[in-house]
């Protein structure tokens, strides 16, 4: 990614996070955290990454619900970052996290089975 784009990145992250935050009020988006932005190579589409603190229930309608907002969304973020054309918006769940915990917890599994069959 190129400088310009990394720094275009962690600006929507940051504004996007408090427009979440502060301007949305639609009760199905529960508590969320944007963690990634990533923009196409055009910059005309950004993905939003975020994760979900729920059930799998909870984060499919917060994610729904986010992205039925991403218009509102993209309206005040034309009025705090000043850009020729203001990209796309699409809201994805993070999962990464997710899967680095099952990875440790599978890790730890087996450093546990390797010690029973040590003894």
């Amino acid at each position: 990614m190129h400088l310009r784009s990394e720094k275009l990145a962690r600006l929507f992250q940051k504004e996007v996070s408090m427009i979440i935050t502060r301007e949305l009020t639609n009760p199905d988006i529960g508590f969320v955290t944007v963690t990634a932005v990533q923009f196409n190579k055009d910059t005309s589409k950004a993905t939003v990454y975020v994760s979900i603190f729920g059930t799998e229930g909870a984060k499919a309608k917060s994610i729904s619900a986010l992205n039925k907002a991403k218009g509102v969304v993209r309206h005040s973020l034309a009025g705090r970052v000043v850009l020729r054309y203001m990209p796309d918006i699409e809201f994805r769940e993070d999962v990464q996290l997710e899967q680095i915990e099952r990875t440790l917890d599978i890790i730890k599994k087996i450093e546990d089975g390797d010690k029973k069959n040590e003894k």
